[in-house]
């Protein structure tokens, strides 16, 4: 409530709303015009011009090179857009191909439309003159969603004046409210590449942490009724692949079909909907080693959880809800033939807008039991859902937002001891900018309640996210526990505009605070308080074209003691200099002053950090060449010397064609870690526990490889592999003595004096290639193979790179062959 209350008083504030800075207006076509890229179709010479673009990369305000005119006109179903890009060398544009919505080193338009008119949302199209398309989303008025693929039309041509681009924008795409006429929020953007140039109408200035409340407006847009939209997406899916069993290996060959629907519910609401889905990803995620006491965080690849996720996202309160939770990798997986995913059965997502404002956002998903190979539940059956209610006020300037999330599994015998029944969070959330629109003050507060049987909660308070067992907690573990909660808030103040900007934010999660079920929260018990400044520059200078430079500091306690849990400084420094180079320099401090880390023991006593540094360099080439070079270099040292970690990667991306492009990138690490833990040994809950640490001396190696041809706009073909090796050898077999000592080697002893710690070797292959045809608008055919391999051990041996990726292709290989086809419905 104390948050209800002060964003209620928040909202009385005054705040002034910046108009468009400028308006088009758009002209009814009695013939629609022909999508050719010519202006030659008579509606063309009725529309008014929208001219007077103003450069804002790399000057802001700054005058074009070359000048740029836009046209629009609407039917009832479409929006037209015609751009006139104005060149004198227009053998000098630059038209690389691509698949659909990746972003190259091309010249390009870009057509931005706001149709509710609310300055917080859009809808981006952009082309190349190679007729690449590329679109995304806008949400709380800056954060661009590029995963959003709509269904619109546009060609290009060239001739001796520039290049043009004719859009046809269906109204279906867009979310509108009905009325008689309508005001879009409109805007142009245009990228010339040879002179790495970024022109716009209006002015765009990147010195406001805004998108959508920068556009202009387009009027004139009358009796355009209710857009129908409905969208059928039919598809089959044909796969053959390995199966392990008893003393070797078969293959299997599995049939599937499924069914997206996208459904309008009046003109603000829409409905998703997926049965039997198909969330096969093109890229495999990165091959890590993880020797941390958390869980991973890995990007959301599938198109499903991708689109629309802007109204589910509340800044930093995001990590309340992780979509891949959904389809997650069975918990109880023990065994290679375990299957690696959990299947979804059916999803369905409802967005909008409803008549007073509210925006609505519905998910539901049903995931499917999994079975392990030795027959017993590896995952259980499970509901997951999510709520989310925002209302806007002052034109976007204030929100108050809700979310609820709940997740419900049906275990049985094998399940109900070690996971949780049910988990349930609500979030209350808003902001409020005012000064006008150059501050923000944000807050959210979070609570939540997980149930389960006493020993699943029971393992809950002895996981990684809690550790009640610690000696030093102020938490008392209690195993007849059937339920478990805790509450998180939080609080931002920040400076949005100009050149200096600043931050200052606030955290507090309590011990008991559970959200993995559903969300991604691994830090609980903690308290920190983050300041941040940064500087941008606004003109370019002497000897660079743009820069920025930014410093921030952290601190940290425990809730449930009060105990110093960190400290951290980072300093960055990075500019793009007038050959298109970019340079960046980074210095990350850590265990400053008196910090203990709660997590190193897992379960143990805290244990006093020593000062640790990382310094980073970062080069970038200049993407318009035919080869364009990056290069990350880091060195750093902790624990008085004891530890340093070296490493040094780069990347060559090479344009050998206009269709073809190539990657390849390198990396290698050598680190060497004096207090990695081992391993704890001793009675749970008992002063007999020995935690032990060794000295790690780690190395590792990668190989990362991209191709990709695009023989059309609408035809690719893509190539990723990366080979990984790791190789570890731990010495020095310690334990703890006095984790709080200030002196750094009075906080460990020897333990078992002659003891071999051994080592590891992990060596894993995976890769993929796939073919994408669009055969017809949004509907597409994908043939996929993909292969991955693993050799992995338990002892150390000599880091031989060359040798070990000989050896990967000694393992079984896992080939897998896919394909999909889907058709496209718009009834």
């Amino acid at each position: 409530m104390p948050l209800l209350y002060l964003t209620a008083a928040l909202l009385t504030l005054g705040g002034i709303d910046t108009p468009p800075s400028a308006s088009g207006r758009a002209v009814r076509a009695a013939v629609a015009p022909v999508i050719d890229g010519a202006d030659t179709d008579a509606v063309w010479r009725d529309a008014p011009v929208m001219g007077g673009f103003r450069q804002f990369s790399p000057a802001e305000d700054g005058p074009t090179d070359f000048a740029t005119e836009a046209r629009a006109a609407y039917d009832d179903r479409y929006l037209y857009v015609f751009v006139r890009a104005l060149d004198p060398h227009p053998d000098s544009l630059i038209a690389l191909m691509s698949r659909r919505d990746e972003r190259t080193a091309s010249d390009w338009l870009k057509v931005v439309v706001d149709s509710y008119h609310d300055r917080r949302t859009g809808l981006q199209f952009m082309v190349n003159p190679a007729g690449v398309k590329r679109d995304a989303s806008i949400y709380s008025d800056h954060i661009e969603d590029m995963t959003w693929d709509g269904v619109w039309d546009v060609a290009t041509r060239v001739d001796s004046a520039g290049w043009t681009a004719e859009f046809r924008l269906p109204f279906s795409q867009m979310r509108f409210n009905d009325r008689d006429e309508h005001t879009f929020g409109f805007g142009i953007w245009r990228d010339i590449a040879r002179r790495n140039q970024r022109d716009s109408w209006p002015v765009y200035r990147m010195s406001r942490q805004a998108f959508a409340s920068q556009l202009g407006e387009l009027s004139g847009i009358r009796g355009i009724g209710k857009a129908r939209r409905l969208e059928l997406l039919p598809y089959v899916v044909e796969t053959n692949a390995p199966v392990p069993r008893e003393g070797g290996w078969t293959r299997e060959a599995r049939h599937a079909a499924g069914l997206d629907v996208k459904a309008g519910i009046g003109s603000n609401l829409t409905l998703d909907a997926t049965v039997n889905p198909d969330f096969g990803q093109v890229e495999a995620d990165p091959a890590i080693l993880n020797l941390t006491a958390f869980e991973l965080r890995l990007d959301e690849r599938r198109p499903f959880f991708q689109e629309g996720v802007g109204l589910f996202k509340c800044g930093p309160c995001e990590g309340t809800f992780y979509t891949r939770r959904i389809g997650r990798t069975p918990q109880l997986r023990s065994s290679a033939a375990d299957p690696a995913f959990t299947s979804i059965l059916a999803a369905g997502k409802l967005t909008g807008r409803l008549a007073n404002g509210i925006q609505v956002g519905l998910v539901e998903a049903i995931t499917a039991r999994e079975v392990g190979a030795k027959g017993t539940t590896i995952e259980p059956r499970t509901n997951y859902l999510v709520a989310r209610l925002v209302r806007e006020f002052r034109a976007g300037k204030s929100q108050l937002g809700t979310q609820f999330t709940s997740m419900q599994r049906e275990l049985d015998d094998a399940t109900e001891p070690v996971l949780r029944r049910s988990a349930v969070a609500g979030v209350l959330q808003g902001y409020h900018r005012f000064g006008p629109g150059r501050y923000e003050l944000q807050a959210y507060i979070a609570v939540n309640r997980v149930e389960g049987s006493a020993s699943s909660i029971a393992l809950t308070q002895l996981g990684s996210v809690h550790y009640y067992q610690r000696p030093d907690i102020g938490v008392r573990y209690d195993p007849t526990r059937t339920a478990l909660g805790g509450t998180t808030m939080s609080a931002t103040f920040k400076k949005l505009s100009g050149g200096l900007r600043w931050e200052l934010n606030t955290r507090r999660a309590t011990s008991g605070l559970e959200l993995n079920d559903m969300g991604f929260v691994p830090t609980v018990n903690d308290m920190h308080l983050r300041e941040q400044v940064t500087y941008l520059s606004r003109k370019p200078g002497r000897w660079y074209r743009q820069m920025n430079a930014v410093a921030t500091h952290e601190t940290h306690w425990t809730v449930s003691d009060g105990l110093p849990a960190g400290m951290t400084g980072m300093l960055h420094w990075s500019a793009s200099l007038p050959n298109y180079y970019g340079i960046a320099l980074t210095v990350d401090l850590a265990g400053l002053a008196n910090s203990h880390c709660v997590a190193c023991t897992r379960g143990g006593p805290a244990v006093r950090q020593s000062p640790r540094a990382t310094y980073r360099f970062n080069m970038s080439g200049d993407a318009r060449r035919m080869l364009e070079p990056s290069v990350d270099v880091r060195t750093g040292t902790g624990d008085g010397g004891r530890s340093w970690w070296r490493s040094a990667g780069g990347t060559v991306r090479a344009r050998l064609a206009s269709r073809t492009a190539l990657e390849i990138g390198v990396n290698h690490e050598n680190r060497v870690e004096n207090a990695q833990w081992v391993g704890n040994y001793g009675a749970l809950l008992s002063d007999t526990m020995h935690f032990t640490f060794g000295r790690l001396s780690q190395q590792t190696s990668s190989l990362t490889l991209r191709g990709n041809f695009t023989a059309t706009p609408r035809l690719t073909f893509q190539l990723y592999g990366q080979p990984f090796i790791s190789t570890g050898a731990f010495a020095q077999w310690r334990e703890i003595a006095d984790s709080k000592a200030a002196d750094y080697a009075a906080r460990y002893r020897t333990y078992r004096p002659g003891a071999s710690l051994g080592g590891f070797r992990v060596r894993q292959f995976n890769s993929n290639a796939v073919m994408r045809w669009e055969y017809r608008p949004a509907s597409t055919l994908f043939l996929v193979w993909q292969q991955g391999r693993a050799m992995n051990g338990s002892h150390e041996a000599s880091h031989l790179p060359a040798h070990d990726f000989r050896d990967l292709y000694r393992a079984h290989p896992d080939n897998t062959l896919l394909v999909k086809i889907a058709y496209w419905f718009n009834p």
